[in-house]
């Protein structure tokens, strides 16, 4: 495909990881905004809302007939099978259901942490929205006593620790590689989960991988995971023309050592030479993990300094620069894992 001469360039100081999180927290949050209405175990709810909280679920994404919906038929597949899908759930979508659960079914979002996990719990069907009060997030009573009665479960203990971990695993996976099928997460999910209250459930594992990952599709329509920091996935797709998919344990703990070798030194370098000169609203160890991931997508040196000089109270100075070109020249690319640049 030939490029858009039209096109604009998009800078680098739009690339990082902070503005990109906050632009998804802001699209977030407007989305939620848009969430209001009766939830699925409300008293007023009835069959002329079905086809509402089901296109505002993670059904729609999983059932492709097409039909019509029924709020008693909605409800069933939910309580069925929400003890599988309460350990599968991230440590935020975790943290804020007990919450909920704690205090009586409502609370509002204050933090722009909570914004993702919220939705989350909306898509399934387990919360609504009351944009009326503000950002409050409702739960109902049915939900809010069976997640406490489930938390004395020693299965859900077994299936909850199998997720975090492959979350875990698959975040090393993403800083490594950027990028990695969907599929293999599933697989291993399915794999590790035989035999406890969630096996099998296949669509249950995407709604994990959905939940805790930015993902989008392939030119062959398979689901992709890619690292939040990754600004134009797509590119890299088309770059690299294939993924990683996944690495063994051994090979893991290899690159990350060998990485952490290149990186941590660089990391507290820079770090020590902008501490006390980061304006007030720029952090500067997220600056600092901004730069390391703008070196892993391939930014030029000058473009970095940009990025750097658009957080600090003054120019970047001459040792600082060089950081940066270090940082350019012996971090690895993503999806590269150039062994000579990690020895």
């Amino acid at each position: 495909m030939r490029p858009n001469p039209k096109a604009r360039p998009v800078h680098w100081t739009d690339r990082t990881l902070s503005v990109l999180r906050a632009g998804r927290l802001e699209a977030c949050e407007k989305e939620l905004e848009g969430l209001g209405g009766p939830g699925l175990f409300d008293a007023e709810t009835t069959d002329a809302d079905a086809e509402r909280l089901f296109s505002q679920s993670y059904f729609a994404e999983e059932d492709r007939s097409v039909r019509l919906h029924s709020i008693e038929e909605m409800r069933v597949q939910v309580l069925s099978q929400f003890p599988a899908e309460m350990g599968l759930l991230n440590q935020e979508e975790f943290t804020l259901l007990l919450k909920l659960a704690l205090f009586g079914g409502e609370l509002p979002i204050y933090d722009w942490n909570d914004l993702l996990p919220a939705r989350s719990l909306v898509y399934r069907m387990w919360c609504r929205m009351r944009p009326e009060r503000g950002h409050w997030i409702c739960m109902p009573r049915q939900i809010c006593v069976s997640a406490l009665m489930m938390l004395a479960s020693e299965e859900l203990k077994t299936v909850r620790d199998t997720a975090l971990d492959v979350i875990d695993t698959v975040d090393n996976t993403l800083y490594l590689a950027g990028m990695m099928p969907a599929e293999t997460i599933v697989r291993d999910l399915g794999f590790r989960l035989q035999g406890s209250l969630a096996a099998g459930k296949r669509d249950l594992f995407l709604r994990l991988v959905r939940s805790s990952f930015d993902t989008l599709l392939n030119r062959e329509g398979q689901l992709v995971v890619y690292h939040p920091g990754l600004a134009d996935p797509r590119g890299l797709l088309r770059e690299q023309g294939g993924m990683h998919t996944g690495l063994d344990q051994g090979s893991m703990e290899e690159l990350y050592g060998s990485l952490t070798e290149v990186e941590d030194p660089l990391y507290e370098e820079l770090l020590d030479r902008i501490r006390d000169l980061c304006r007030p609203e720029a952090n500067p160890e997220d600056t600092v993990e901004d730069l390391i991931l703008l070196a892993k997508q391939g930014a030029p040196t000058e473009e970095m300094r940009e990025v750097l000089g658009s957080k600090l109270i003054c120019l970047p100075t001459e040792e600082m620069t060089q950081t940066l070109e270090a940082m350019h020249q012996r971090i690895p690319r993503w999806m590269t894992l150039n062994m000579e640049r990690m020895q």
